[in-house]
């Protein structure tokens, strides 16, 4: 169906990552803890996670789920 948006629960978004699958996320949908956790997720089976909708992550946030992601996030930062 056109323009249907799911919302996938973390441990969903964990195993579509562990078995290398990429996923594009809304980033306001999670906590900044499983953010961290699917960069981490990401890293270690070398999906690439795109993280949306970041404009009320901090940048520290920010800066710790690039280290958890190890080159493999995406941050969309110029969404309005």
């Amino acid at each position: 169906i056109a323009g249907l948006i799911i919302m996938l629960l973390p441990q969903t978004i964990e195993r579509i990552l562990a078995r290398g699958g990429g996923v594009s996320i809304d980033a306001s949908k999670y906590l900044p803890q499983s953010l961290e956790r699917f960069a981490a997720f990401a890293a270690q089976s070398g999906a690439t996670l795109i993280l949306r909708n970041c404009k009320n992550l901090l940048p520290q946030t920010l800066e710790r789920i690039a280290a958890f992601g190890g080159g493999k996030v995406i941050f969309n930062l110029d969404e309005n």
